[in-house]
């Protein structure tokens, strides 16, 4: 009996929860293996048609919720499609320019291929087939070791647009909590939530909120119209606490004193937050000294140059991300 065949939604009427589980009950993810997932996840999504809204990488699986670009991809311009490409692959790489028989034939498309990048970028199924194919080869080479990494095809749920989708990323941002890892959602590294508190220029690039109108639950719960400025973060971030106060049985839960902390708060970090998840980069980077110092200590080391972010949004002290090599 064949599979059967994945229901899709367009970007007009909503978004997609992705699950993909690993193989095998005693094989966990480090934290340098979730840290490179999430940097293909950022590749991938630059140069894919899709919208990234959450995501938590956990120890033994992933959530991702999405939104499929698929009107964007087809009106897109073949400079854009070329452009989206080169973020994806190997700059010296060229997207093939029509199909191949069994025997390495090249059957040539009428447009070189053009069309055939279209579908390929557009497609939601793609974008997952290619991040999974592409950490198993890495994750692979790492441990050396052959055969599937994840436990079967990847699951993916229609979520509809407005309330289904901000019930989702709570769901998903809360999964680190659930699973009694953390107290606090934001605490935990891979995740979307904290991704917006810890690094927000970072989430800026990667993430975006959901498509919004008069009518859909982001109006219900008081949220301004301006959906890019901090107050959406805060509003989000009273909607999840408030998600997470809720009694589940056989899981952990944010504690009613947190709860109404954040509520009470409207949601802002207080300085002694921000001041916790700034003194991070303590242990996580590799230097904190002023502007010339820190540029001193990457060309030294010859590390990869990342511009300096200011500490606690001071005008003399900075501080280094964790840069890769």
């Amino acid at each position: 009996m064949g599979r059967r065949p994945r229901e899709w939604t367009s970007q007009q009427t909503g978004s997609f929860h992705v699950i993909s589980r690993i193989t095998g009950q005693d094989r966990l993810l480090t934290p340098t293996d979730k840290e490179y997932f999430l940097h293909l996840l950022e590749r991938f999504a630059s140069g894919f048609f899709v919208q990234i809204h959450s995501f938590t990488i956990l120890d033994n699986h992933f959530h991702i919720l999405l939104t499929g670009l698929n009107l964007d991809a087809q009106q897109a311009s073949k400079k854009e499609l070329l452009k989206r490409y080169q973020k994806v692959y190997p700059k010296e790489s060229e997207p093939p320019p029509g199909s191949y028989l069994p025997d390495g034939t090249l059957i040539p498309d009428e447009d070189n291929g053009i069309e055939r990048l279209r579908e390929r970028l557009g497609s939601v199924s793609r974008f997952v087939q290619e991040l999974k194919q592409s950490y198993s080869r890495w994750f692979n080479k790492k441990y050396n070791r052959t055969g599937y990494l994840w436990s079967d095809r990847f699951k993916g749920v229609i979520v509809q647009k407005g309330e289904a989708q901000l019930l989702c990323s709570a769901y998903i941002d809360l999964n680190a909590v659930r699973a009694n890892i953390v107290e606090k959602p934001e605490d935990y590294r891979w995740c979307s939530l904290g991704m917006r508190v810890r690094a927000p220029k970072q989430a800026g690039k990667l993430l975006t909120w959901f498509p919004v109108s008069h009518q859909d639950a982001w109006e219900n719960i008081g949220l301004v119209k301006t959906f890019y400025s901090m107050k959406v973060l805060e509003w989000y971030r009273v909607f999840v606490y408030q998600c997470g106060g809720k009694k589940l049985e056989n899981k952990a839960d944010i504690s009613e004193w947190l709860v109404k902390d954040v509520v009470d708060f409207h949601g802002k970090l207080g300085i002694g937050e921000r001041l916790q998840y700034r003194l991070r980069n303590i242990s996580e980077g590799i230097a904190i000294g002023n502007y010339s110092f820190i540029a001193g200590i990457q060309k030294k080391y010859k590390r990869k140059f990342i511009r300096p972010r200011s500490f606690l949004e001071g005008n003399c002290l900075f501080v280094t991300r964790v840069l890769r090599m």
